[in-house]
């Protein structure tokens, strides 16, 4: 028995595994990040060439991007400008009928609804890496939901890339 797979017996069950896959088939590990402006309170942005290019490298295997906010959401759409616009009005319209919310009584952030709309619709997408691309659909594209801007967001991209 190899020293690396004694110690990785060792560990917890997740870390074992992960050391595992690593030891018999290659895996590694790739952390990048990278910044979106907003210019409007709610927006739709396409992010997806700048989640292309933080991918490097990788080849093959998994992409997770997670924004590193709680009033903005990220999502797999088409980018069709009309249909950006819809879901920004929906997004402006979509809570209405719960009005007034008392976090923007109690913090004097009158944002609840950009919380709200976050937590429904997400702040991380898990996407598949295929010859070195981001595996989306014909018609998608990764859109960023500004909720609560303008503002400046941070996405983090971490890769894991297999060598098989």
């Amino acid at each position: 028995m190899s020293p690396l797979y004694m110690w990785a017996t060792q560990e917890s069950p997740l870390r074992r595994s992960f050391i595992l896959l690593h030891y018999f088939i290659g895996l590694t590990e790739m952390t990048t990040e990278f910044t979106v402006a907003s210019d409007r309170k709610i927006q739709v942005l396409n992010i997806t060439e700048k989640c292309q290019n933080s991918i490097g490298g990788a080849k093959k295997g998994v992409a997770v991007f997670n924004l590193m906010h709680t009033t903005a959401a990220i999502m797999v759409g088409e980018d069709e400008p009309d249909l950006r616009d819809d879901i920004a009005r929906v997004a402006e319209q979509w809570l209405a009928d719960f009005h007034p919310f008392r976090h923007g009584r109690r913090y004097g952030a009158p944002n609840a609804e950009a919380h709200i709309i976050s937590a429904l619709t997400g702040t991380s997408l898990t996407i598949p890496i295929v010859d070195g691309k981001l595996l989306l659909g014909a018609w998608q594209s990764i859109l960023l939901l500004e909720l609560d801007g303008p503002r400046r967001r941070r996405l983090v991209c971490a890769i894991i890339e297999t060598q098989v």
